[in-house]
Formats: structure tokens, C-alpha cells, sequence
């Protein structure tokens, strides 16, 4: 009987651990049956014509983009910020045969996409591309499109924009003889320019040369490059977007390798010429002083990540020339002859820490034969300036009508010397964008202070303003002027 009253019991326990099974799964059931209609309730879309999209920018904006070559990727979200869910019909770029504009919507392509659904406090993600076709213009043109959203009847946009920019170019580009680069549409170079010993390679006025990434010149033969005030040649990196919000790449150092002068390149000619972004600029190397290596005429060399000008024993003359803003040297004179007039050096580069004085004289293997530096101003960011090396010290150097800061002194290579006095220059980075203007403001020690027996041969400032009116001319590149 015990063992019988045992069976039964353990029958018992088991029915009821059963049953209690079976209501968990039922309950499980009706929970997953009950919320299967809850979320399908939950995700029916409006038709109310009053809801509408939101967007994260009403308008998109390329920077200049070259012919044929694609653009980086803009990015753009959609936002549905209403408590209901909506089925956006028809989401067209409106003229992408003509624009070049070309769209992805959370990962479908255009031209034009179908019922995208989007559900209520949700967001979708645009992504956009242009590729431009040949222009035939030299000059920028504005390239424009729109996005079309209809959602219940209800019509918006987003406007896309880019400038797109025509130009010829060149890959491992070797010139052998006498050529000239005119100016109908800029100069794209890849990889690298040679100029060939025994060729001379002439740039006209008004001609832009970009450079991409790492991109160099070398000059064996010699190059004239002839700009003009009003239409200056600029040779510059590639990059037109913003490195950041309000940093444009126009204003970074270091996007390209620099043009460099190797020994058996002599006379040549840089006038109205604009230099930016390099690793180093300008790169002469050793060379016979008694030939003409380079003349500088209204030539500004600026944002670099190494130097603006590093010479190593050459014959260079620079008048009305701007050297500014590199983590080294703005200019760096390893023996030599050379002479700067009404010359502006200025350093505040602010990309990272520097690491030489503005003006570097040196003599370590080669002498200092002549160094003139006159009617100029050397100053920037750091104590002192100027540094001239202990075995140079009875070289012939002098320095005459300069506003320099650095240590001062009375030694003979030094004459009518303004030290260590704001110069007052018109923007040292005022906006945090790391742009800059070297022009003086009103005030500055360097007004009426230059010699103006020397400015007649550097009448006009490197702006083409007069310089010999009937007060003494200014020291450095530009004139001042109410």
C-alpha cells in the first residue's frame, strides 16, 4: 500500500509540473502573438500629408572638385522626428545626367529610390558623390543639383552644390625640351614634373599648378616662371575640402614634396609667383656661386612643414618677397651669395612646435661669401629670429634697415637696425583658421623706416603699390598705405 500511495503521489507531481509547463508556454505564446500586433500597430504608416522629413543640412557643398575625377564622399542624414512611421514614395535626384551627382540611401543607389521606409524617431542615412565631365573652361563653374523627398504628397528638397574645375593632367611628367605651360586650364600633377638638364620650362602668367599628395618638381635644366601682379602664377596642394569646420586644406602645410633646384640648374626665374603647402618649398642645392641660381621677384612662399627656402652655397637674390610659416627655417642659407631686398620672414607657424628661427645663416662646408639683407623684416613667434652660426662671424654679412627680432647688438655687419618691435602685422591667425596677412597695420615701426636709396631698385611693393613717394619707403614686402 506504501508503495502504491508513493506511485500515486509521484503521478500527481508530475501532472502538475506538466500543466504548469504547458500554461508557461501558452503564456509565452500569447505574449509573443500579443506584441507581434502591438509592434505591427506600432509600425503602420501615416498617410497624414501634414508630417514631413527633417534633414540634417538643407544644402550640401563640394568644394572645387576636378573633371573626371570624382569627389570624396559627403555625408547627410534624414530624420523622421514625428511620433508615427512614414513611407517616403519617391526619394530622385532631380538632373543627375547633367550635374554628375550620383546618391546612396542607407545603402541603395540612385538616381531614384522607391517606398524607403523610415519609422518614427528614426533616421536614415544619405550619402552623395559628384563626378563632373570636362567643362571646356578655364575658370571654376558652379555645378548644381537637388534631392526630391515626397512622402504623402509632401514635397521637399535638399540642394547640392560643388565647383567643378577643368584641368590638364600630368603623371611622371618628364620634359626634355623647351616647353611652356599656358594658361587655359590649371595643371593637375601626379606624382612627380622632371625637367630635363638642357630644357628650360617657361609658366605663364595667371597658370595654377596643384599638386597632389607627396607630388615633387624637380628642376635639372631651369624653369621662368613669369606671373604677373594681376595674374600670379600659385603653385599649391590639391585639396579643396576643410580639414576642419572652418580650417580649409588651402591653409595646411605639408601636402606636397617641394620643387627642387639640383646642381647644374641655374638662372632661374621666379616672378608673381604664390607657393604653399609644401613639406619644403624650395630646395637649391650645391651649386658654382659665380652663375645666377635663381632670381625671386613679388614671390611669396608660405605653409610648410620643413622650410620655405633652404639654399646650400648658391647666388640668389630675392626682392619683395614673403617667407612665412614653417615648422623650420622660413629660410635656411648654408653658405653662398645672396641678397634680400624689401623681404618679409615671418614665422607663427602654429601647426606644432618649431623647431628653428625664422632666418638661419650657417657655413659648415661652404662659405658665406656675401649675404645681404636690407630694408627687411625677420621676426615671428619664437624669443629670437634670427640665428647666424659662430663660424660665419667674420664673414661679409650685413644687415641694413631691418626690423629684426632677436638679440640685439652693435657689431658692424648691423646698421639702422629697429630690434625686437612689433612689426603689427594685419592677421597672425585672428580667426583660428590658421589664415595669415603680412601687410602692416597703421602704427608699425616698419612705416617710413626703410632706405630709400635702395628701394629704387624695388620701386613697387610685391602688390605693385609705389614705394617712392616723398616720405621713405616701408620695410618688408609691402608698402603701407590708409
Amino acid at each position: 500500500m506504501a508503495s502504491l500511495a508513493l506511485s500515486m503521489e509521484c503521478a500527481a507531481n508530475k501532472l502538475i509540473i506538466e500543466l504548469r509547463v504547458k500554461k508557461a508556454v501558452y503564456c509565452i505564446l500569447i505574449s509573443i502573438i500579443l506584441s507581434f500586433f502591438a509592434c505591427a500597430n506600432d509600425d503602420d504608416f501615416s498617410s497624414d500629408g501634414n508630417l514631413s522629413l527633417t534633414f540634417s543640412s538643407a544644402t550640401i557643398n563640394f568644394d572645387t572638385i576636378f573633371t573626371e575625377m570624382g569627389s570624396a564622399t559627403k555625408q547627410f542624414k534624414i530624420y523622421n522626428t514625428n511620433s508615427q512611421s512614414l513611407q517616403i514614395a519617391s526619394i530622385k535626384l532631380m538632373n543627375p545626367e547633367k550635374s554628375g551627382f550620383y546618391i546612396n540611401i542607407d545603402g541603395q543607389k540612385g538616381p531614384q529610390l522607391k517606398n524607403v521606409e523610415i519609422l518614427k524617431k528614426d533616421s536614415l542615412f544619405g550619402f552623395i558623390q559628384v563626378r563632373i565631365n570636362p567643362l571646356d573652361s578655364n575658370s571654376p563653374v558652379l555645378i548644381q543639383d537637388s534631392i526630391q523627398f515626397i512622402t504623402n504628397g509632401n514635397i521637399q528638397y535638399v540642394y547640392v552644390d560643388a565647383i567643378g574645375q577643368d584641368v590638364h593632367i600630368w603623371r611622371r611628367m618628364a620634359v626634355t625640351k623647351d616647353s611652356v605651360i599656358t594658361n587655359t586650364k590649371p595643371l593637375l600633377i601626379f606624382d612627380s614634373l622632371v625637367v630635363k638638364k638642357g630644357a628650360t620650362l617657361t609658366i605663364d602668367a595667371g597658370v595654377t599648378i596643384f599638386l597632389k599628395d607627396n607630388a615633387y618638381i624637380d628642376i635639372h635644366g631651369n624653369i621662368e616662371a613669369n606671373g604677373s601682379i594681376s595674374k600670379p602664377i600659385t603653385i599649391r596642394g590639391a585639396r579643396f575640402d576643410k580639414i576642419e569646420s572652418n580650417i580649409p586644406y588651402d591653409n595646411v602645410p605639408g601636402q606636397w614634396g617641394g620643387i627642387f633646384f639640383y646642381p647644374n640648374s641655374y638662372n632661374n626665374i621666379f616672378k608673381n609667383v604664390h607657393i604653399r603647402n609644401a613639406i619644403g618649398a624650395l630646395t637649391f642645392y650645391r651649386s658654382d656661386i659665380s652663375k645666377k641660381k635663381a632670381t625671386l621677384i613679388n614671390t611669396s612662399v608660405q605653409n610648410t612643414s620643413l622650410y620655405d627656402v633652404r639654399a646650400t652655397n648658391c647666388s640668389i637674390n630675392a626682392t619683395n618677397c614673403l617667407f612665412a610659416n614653417s615648422q623650420g627655417a622660413s629660410v635656411e642659407l648654408r653658405g653662398g651669395e645672396y641678397s634680400f631686398l624689401h623681404c618679409t620672414i615671418a614665422n607663427y607657424y602654429s601647426w606644432g612646435n618649431r623647431t628653428k628661427e625664422s632666418l638661419v645663416l650657417t657655413s659648415s662646408n661652404d662659405p658665406l661669401g656675401k649675404c645681404d639683407i636690407i630694408n627687411s623684416i625677420i621676426y615671428g613667434s619664437v624669443s629670437k629670429e634670427l640665428a647666424i652660426g659662430q663660424n660665419i662671424s667674420s664673414m661679409n654679412y650685413q644687415f641694413i634697415n631691418c626690423l629684426i627680432k632677436g638679440v640685439e647688438t652693435n657689431e658692424a655687419h648691423f646698421s639702422n637696425i629697429i630690434w625686437n618691435k612689433d612689426p603689427l602685422f594685419k592677421n597672425i591667425n585672428n580667426n583660428n583658421d590658421y589664415s595669415y596677412s603680412f601687410e602692416l597695420t597703421e602704427g608699425s615701426p616698419a612705416i617710413n623706416n626703410a632706405d630709400k636709396t635702395y628701394s629704387t631698385s624695388a620701386p613697387t611693393d610685391i602688390k605693385g603699390k609705389s614705394r617712392l613717394s616723398d616720405t621713405n619707403p616701408d620695410i618688408g614686402c609691402y608698402e603701407w598705405s590708409k
